[in-house]
């Protein structure tokens, strides 16, 4: 009796994980006929007057329907003639604007500074930079803190809105 019951529930077992398998492999291939295209390790070069202005690469690239914008993951884009590398988790690329919003917490490196913030804009057409919430500027003899930034490539201007609060270092 207990062999018989064991050969039964062996047998039940068995046609259980099979058909979970079996499932598991339609679901995947459902979603992949029916998501957004991506791309993964994607490098964008921006160039102005036959110059390397930056180049943006992301670990992942997750195209919209209409081709117009992508989700990028795990990003990090270099400034050639700044030498300035920004670094963030996660952003959106509009092709036709050439825009990059970034998000979560993104971090600038310049040469012996580094800026702190979380959600970035970049205007890729004008060079500006637009952030609405916390900033924080480091450097060896001084930080900043403050809330929303403006910087302007082209004129190296950043500016903080509001509650700015600064420490200098001897």
């Amino acid at each position: 009796m207990k062999r018989s019951m064991l050969l039964v529930l062996s047998v039940a077992l068995f046609s259980m994980l099979f058909l979970m398998i079996k499932g598991e492999r339609v679901s995947k291939t459902d979603i992949l006929q029916k998501g957004e295209s991506f791309i993964e390790g994607l490098r964008l070069v921006h160039r102005q007057n036959g110059n390397i202005d930056w180049t943006l690469t992301a670990r992942r690239a997750d195209i919209s329907d209409k081709g117009d914008k992508a989700r990028l993951s795990g990003i990090e884009m270099h400034i050639e003639n700044k030498d300035i590398t920004v670094s963030a988790d996660q952003g959106m690329y509009d092709m036709t604007a050439k825009d990059l919003t970034v998000d979560g917490k993104v971090v600038a490196r310049g040469g012996s500074y580094s800026i702190i913030s979380e959600r970035v804009k970049f205007d890729g057409a004008s060079g500006r930079l637009k952030a609405d919430g916390g900033v924080k500027i480091e450097a060896r003899k001084f930080t900043v803190e403050g809330v929303g930034m403006d910087a302007d490539s082209a004129g190296q201007k950043v500016k903080i809105r509001k509650d700015v609060k600064a420490i200098f270092y001897n």
